[in-house]
């Protein structure tokens, strides 16, 4: 079932995620340009650039002619350099099939990038990691996938200190981006949520909590969190990863991709059964990975299923059933995988 990019584009890929690694910070304008300005019969250089929000910002280089003037100019002209070739391969691996997310997105992981969210202790869930990890497999793109949530999660606490005049939504906003807080249908409860206004964009944090689905405080963060039963079990085990944007390429945390699989058909149990379409998309989402795993890396697959803890094992199991006749097309060795994890219960 699992289709696969030639090795053309997945050695693209690698080299775009080799250059975007060494990124200490993601830049949220564009690759800018010269000018000149003269002043009282005296020239100086500045450089242009528009941010994410549509408005220009100019920066003084100094006077021209001068050396150090040279020399701030010859430094933003590589920047500019290196932001274009990246930003025309991206453009290459976006038409192949890549999964990428939407510009607004990509600007608010970058953002979190910046502030130090993923080298803190959170990492990059959901639906934006799922496509990030079929990219890491060199996987083609299935054609459901979209989305436009970003789910921040965490194995218990973000280590990241924000000054005390400073939130989790300060950091949003950071991205030129009108984010507000989703006020909780429990007036009492704090929020959890985050939505750009004006756009369907919407930010959650979550941590490892039970099926009561709890409030916890991220105090570091001056912001609270959703938890979620078996979450942790997700965030063990990251390992890094990257974000495809329009332009940009940002540096993350991902769950491992076998733990991911398997979570995804724990949740598909959790559903209501009014929700029987997302419980089927997990499902998908999990075959689509177990597919790829199965014919590249089998032995991450079987760690995974053996570190599940034993009150998730009949709800994989019953879910690993369901996937054999939701996806006919699977491979006979991931049919045998999910075969397995069906008796296990």
């Amino acid at each position: 079932m699992a289709s696969f990019h030639n090795d053309a584009l997945q050695t693209l890929y690698s080299s775009v995620t080799e250059r975007a690694s060494t990124q200490s910070h993601v830049p949220l304008h564009s690759p800018g340009s010269a000018a000149q300005k003269t002043v009282d019969g005296k020239t100086y250089i500045y450089w242009r650039v528009y941010l994410a929000s549509g408005k220009h910002k100019e920066t003084s280089l100094g006077r021209a002619g001068e050396p150090a003037t040279d020399a701030a100019l010859e430094a933003k002209l590589q920047e500019s350099t290196e932001m274009r070739v990246l930003a025309t391969d991206v453009q290459i691996l976006r038409k192949a099939g890549f999964a990428a997310a939407d510009n607004s997105s990509a600007l608010t992981v970058a953002t979190l990038f910046n502030a130090g969210i993923f080298s803190h202790g959170g990492l990059l869930v959901g639906s934006h990691a799922f496509g990030a990890l079929l990219n890491s497999l060199g996987v083609r793109l299935p054609a459901n996938y979209r989305t436009e949530d970003i789910d921040i999660g965490s194995a218990g606490t973000i280590s990241v200190a924000i000054p005390d005049d400073r939130s989790f939504l300060d950091i949003l906003r950071d991205s030129s981006i009108p984010f507000i807080e989703v006020p909780e249908l429990d007036s009492r409860k704090p929020s959890t949520s985050f939505k750009a206004r004006g756009q369907p964009l919407k930010v959650d944090l979550l941590v490892p909590g039970t099926e009561a689905y709890e409030t916890k405080a991220l105090p570091q963060l001056r912001a609270h969190a959703t938890g979620l039963p078996y979450f942790k079990y997700l965030v063990s085990n990251p390992a890094r990863g990257f974000i495809l944007g329009k332009e940009h390429v940002v540096p993350v945390m991902l769950p491992d991709p076998a733990r991911f699989a398997l979570h995804k058909l724990i949740v598909s149990t959790l559903r209501d059964p009014s929700h029987a379409l997302k419980a089927d998309k997990d499902r998908r989402q999990a075959a689509v990975l177990i597919d790829a795993l199965t014919d590249k890396f089998p032995d991450w697959l079987t760690t995974a299923a053996n570190e599940l803890e034993e009150s998730a094992r009949p709800r994989v199991a019953m879910a690993a059933t369901r996937v054999l006749s939701l996806v006919p097309s699977l491979s006979e060795r991931t049919r045998d995988f999910l075969t397995d994890l069906g008796a296990r219960a």
